[in-house]
């Protein structure tokens, strides 16, 4: 039964964001016209991105109802991100909401291989629509107060 919330530090990523979007210049010198994209990065303007996945669940054997199965685990809908200048140090880890998200309009998300990705409650096996219940009511009653 899981009755905590557990984070996983190790799905930490990290994606460069540059702090300003590329600009459209015209080019010159050539009878074809058109445009062409130039970015106006600059190292100092760079940030990093850090998103935490709330994580419901440790990974387990998903099986989809026509027998596919995955390797993965249960994460709420809310995540957690957090931008740092590139090059500072990570943030600690942030504080988790009070609430979670289990099942948006009929979808769970799952991540495996530090990818996410939303799953139709419908196309899981009756075992494992049972557990996302499982998971969703023991968040309920584990859920502080407001």
């Amino acid at each position: 039964m899981v009755t905590g919330l557990l984070l996983a530090s190790g799905l930490w990523a990290q994606m460069t964001v540059p702090a300003t979007p590329k600009r459209m210049v015209t080019r010159s010198g050539n009878n074809m016209g058109g445009v062409s994209i130039t970015s106006s990065d600059v190292a100092g303007d760079q940030k990093v991105r850090y998103t935490t996945h709330l994580v419901l669940s440790d990974a387990r054997q998903w099986t989809s109802t026509d027998g596919k199965t995955l390797q993965a685990k249960l994460i709420a809908f809310e995540d957690i991100v957090v931008e740092t200048p590139k090059g500072a140090a990570q943030p600690p880890a942030p504080t988790p909401p009070p609430t979670l998200t289990v099942i948006r309009a009929g979808k769970i998300r799952l991540v495996s291989n530090q990818k996410v990705f939303e799953l139709a409650l419908e196309r899981l096996s009756r075992g494992d629509r049972d557990f996302v219940e499982l998971v969703s009511t023991s968040r309920t009653k584990t859920a502080p107060p407001p």
